[in-house]
């Protein structure tokens, strides 16, 4: 049985523990035959929390929620699940169309049409994701993480690469705009421009690393 920490520090170091061990998660199940589905999220929730906040870990919340410096209200969570539920269905639809662009993206050699639609496919459904788990909020605590994991998940499973949103100053207002801009015109287009950023960091910094570019 795990014991909860005992004060905000301990609390802190094992969120920070959890996010590492959720990030190695989502890297060994994108590269696994396994399924995704909208339960994949709660396995990706308990990863970050099971040993700094089991009561909550995987669990969808039981209680309203307000975000800070937000204008956007959850919903009651009595409709949780029945919303969690309801998406299931979308992104099950969305993941059906990306079947063939994992094969395409990891074997493709030359940037042609098809490659940069396969790209971009795979990059709005993962903004979508990221989205939807934001805008429901469906766990008591972490859902930013989550939801930038479960995008993470989506850009792995399908030939890319995992990335890190940047979140200080400017760019987390930026953020939170692109996620305010979905929620009020159902534009996704600032927040797949902040991947897409993180993609190109991330291959950067792939070819400093490995080939010394």
């Amino acid at each position: 049985m795990v014991v909860r920490p005992q004060n905000e520090e301990e609390l802190q170091k094992r969120e920070a523990i959890g996010v590492i061990r959720a990030s190695r998660f989502v890297r060994r199940y994108a590269g696994s035959h396994k399924s995704i589905d909208i339960e994949t999220l709660s396995l990706v929730h308990a990863e970050i929390f099971k040993e700094a906040w089991p009561e909550i870990a995987g669990k969808y919340r039981d209680e309203n929620l307000e975000i800070t410096d937000s204008k956007h209200l959850p919903p009651h969570h009595s409709k949780v699940f029945e919303q969690m539920s309801e998406a299931s269905k979308e992104f099950s639809s969305k993941l059906n169309k990306l079947e063939q662009v994992e094969g395409l993206l990891i074997k493709a050699t030359v940037q042609n049409d098809e490659m940069i639609q396969a790209v971009d496919n795979v990059v709005d459904c993962a903004a979508w994701i990221h989205h939807l788990i934001t805008f429901i909020h469906p766990f008591r605590d972490g859902n930013g993480r989550t939801a930038r994991l479960a995008a993470n998940l989506i850009l792995e499973r399908y030939g890319l690469i995992g990335i890190s949103i940047k979140m200080e100053k400017e760019n987390k207002n930026r953020y939170r705009q692109a996620l305010a801009q979905i929620d009020s015109v159902k534009d996704y287009e600032p927040l797949k421009a902040i991947i897409y950023e993180g993609l190109i960091d991330r291959y950067n910094g792939v070819g400093v690393k490995y080939y010394n570019a």
